[in-house]
Order: C-alpha cells, then sequence, then structure tokens
C-alpha cells in the first residue's frame, strides 16, 4: 500500500504508483490503434484555432478554453446525439479512496443527461509541457468513472482517457485492472489525425 503520509487527497495527487499500491492497477505501453482515420477539421474550428492562438494562453483556463474547448465543440458537433460533455465540474465518487475533485473534462454516453452518468471518457489537462507526469490523476479519474458505472449497473466497462497540454494528446484505456498507455502521441498540428482518434473513441461507445 502508499504510505500513509504520501496518500492522495483527490485526484490531482494521484501518481502511476498510487494506483497501482492502492488499487492494483497495472500499467503497460501498448498501441491502442486509434489512427486508422483522418478527419479534416471544419473552417470553424480551423478559423476558431486560429483566432484563440493571438490570445494569451498562460493559465490552465485559458488552455482549457483556447485550446482544448474548441476541438471537443467540434466533435459534439459532428455526434450530438452521441454523447455530451462536463468541464470543470466535482466527480465524486469515493471519497475515502480519494476519488473525489474537478474533472477537466468528463464525457458521458447519455448525450441528453444534464447530470454525470455513463462516463465513457476523462480529459486531463496537464499543468504543464510533460503530459507523462499527469497519466497518474487521469487513470484515477479513469478508475472513478469505471466504479461508478459498476455501482450504477452501466454496462459500460471499458473507460478511455486522454492527457494534454493542449497541444500534444496522450490517450489512455482502462479495462478491469489493465491501464492501457497509447504508445502514439497525437498534436493538433495534425488535427486531421487528432480529430480521427477522438472520432474512433466515440464510434467505440456508438
Amino acid at each position: 500500500m502508499a504510505k500513509k503520509n504520501n496518500a492522495p487527497k483527490n485526484y490531482s495527487d494521484f501518481t502511476i504508483q498510487h494506483l497501482r499500491d492502492m488499487f492494483g492497477l497495472i500499467d503497460r505501453k501498448e498501441n491502442l490503434t486509434l489512427n486508422k482515420q483522418s478527419i479534416q477539421p471544419s473552417e470553424w474550428l480551423l478559423t476558431t484555432i486560429s483566432y484563440l492562438q493571438k490570445l494569451p494562453q498562460g493559465t490552465e483556463k485559458a488552455k482549457s478554453e483556447l485550446r482544448i474547448t474548441p476541438i471537443l465543440v467540434e466533435l459534439h458537433n459532428r455526434n450530438e446525439t452521441k454523447f455530451t460533455y462536463f468541464s470543470g465540474y466535482s466527480f465524486e465518487v469515493d471519497e475515502e479512496k480519494a476519488l473525489k475533485g474537478r474533472c477537466d473534462f468528463l464525457l458521458i454516453k447519455d448525450a441528453t443527461s444534464v447530470e454525470i452518468n455513463a462516463p465513457i471518457i476523462g480529459i486531463f489537462e496537464a499543468k504543464d509541457d510533460n503530459i507523462d507526469r499527469w497519466i497518474g490523476q487521469c487513470g484515477a479519474e479513469m478508475y472513478a468513472a469505471q466504479l461508478l458505472n459498476q455501482r450504477e449497473n452501466v454496462p459500460i466497462e471499458i473507460i478511455y482517457g486522454a492527457v494534454t497540454n493542449g497541444f500534444e494528446w496522450l490517450f489512455l484505456r482502462l479495462e478491469k485492472n489493465i491501464l492501457q498507455v497509447d504508445t502514439q502521441r497525437y498534436s493538433t498540428d495534425n488535427l486531421p489525425r487528432l480529430l480521427g482518434a477522438l472520432q474512433s473513441l466515440i464510434d467505440f461507445y456508438a
């Protein structure tokens, strides 16, 4: 077990070692094969990103609003009946296990819901450019989503996640106690490839 004086208090404190020690998760790197399609971005997305790049982006809130949100809006516009997402909402699943706190972005399968249920994808916004450092936090949110689905008898056994600094994206997949970390990286420098990977996740649950 993780040492008590190093125990996480919420999602943002988790490391990969916490996931191993507390929940018995096994992490490994694998190709998640999310690069099977490319999707051309809309003129709206290209124009929006071009405009927003001119604005200050020195804070986490700015990164969320200016880098990540337009991509998720684009994805939602293409899949309005397949999912919806929550940004900055509290996601309290198990306080004793420190599975609590604010989720940067949480995608759920119920496209009409006004509350968090049937979570499928968690997206964690990295606090610096080294996105590998934040796999533990994203993994904790994914594990919490898995527990919530089990508790609510929702038949969604595989949870996807992503860690992003707004430019680079790293995807994760949780099934049972196996946390797979993608060997491929995606970037806003290649929007068709990134949008294709995100669409692959949505198609998985369709």
